[in-house]
Order: C-alpha cells, then structure tokens, then sequence
C-alpha cells in the first residue's frame, strides 16, 4: 500500500524544504519504507486504510529520506574506496582516519535509526503491539 506520494512529501512532511528525495525516485523509496512499516505494524495499515493519517504518511517520508540517504552514503563510500566519514586528517603526513562507528547509515546504526522514527511516530497508538 502507498501511504505518501510526493505531493505529500514535498507540501505536507516538507512544508516547502527542498526535498532530499529527488520526484523521480521518491516512489522506490516510499515503497520500501511502506514495507518497513507494514513489517513492524503487522500490516495493519494495509490491512485497514482508514489507519492512514499524516502521522503514517510523515513516518513514511521520514523512513524514506533515511534509506535513500543511506544508500547514497553507501554508493559513495564504494567510490571512495570502502572509507567511511572523514573524522580526522593531518595535512603533512597526509593520514586520515574514517569513521563509521557513529553513523546512521550503518547496519547497526540505520536499525536504531528506523526503530527510533517508528516509536516516535507510534508508540501509543497500539499499531506496534504484536499481540492480539
């Protein structure tokens, strides 16, 4: 199910920002944030439209801003030879350290990240509860 398009993403979640999600690709994204959502809400939403608000919808946005992010994060650390962020640099020896550690675009860290957007947008509203 599309929870945003974006028209949503650019007007209502942006509120007139320039978008980080280019138009052409926002529908891949949003997408996989749908799937996302559907995985941790037990598809309750796809199950029950009427669920869908501008809650979902600027969960959705946010999701999808993160995992587009995070694969260009990914594309351009492949072209730079498998570094991470620069942390630091020394100008004489020409050294450099690259770190990742903190990062959302990690594994570990875009799982923390996706978990955090979640709870933000429904913790409370029983769409996280896995029970009956």
């Amino acid at each position: 199910m599309k929870y945003a398009d974006f028209s949503y993403y650019s007007s209502g979640y942006l509120l007139g920002k320039s978008p980080v999600i280019p138009d052409e690709e926002f529908s891949y994204w949003e997408k996989q944030a749908g799937h996302i959502i559907d995985q941790h809400t037990f598809g309750r939403m796809a199950a029950d439209s009427s669920l869908v608000d501008d809650n979902v919808r600027d969960c959705t946005c946010e999701l999808a801003e993160l995992l587009y992010q995070s694969d260009k994060m990914t594309q351009q650390t492949a072209e730079q030879g498998g570094a991470g962020l620069l942390s630091s640099f020394s100008n004489d020896g020409e050294s450099g350290t690259f770190d990742l550690s903190q990062s959302d675009y990690t594994k570990d860290g875009k799982k923390e990240k996706i978990r955090e957007i979640l709870f933000r947008y429904f913790s409370g509203t029983g769409l996280l509860y896995q029970g009956v």
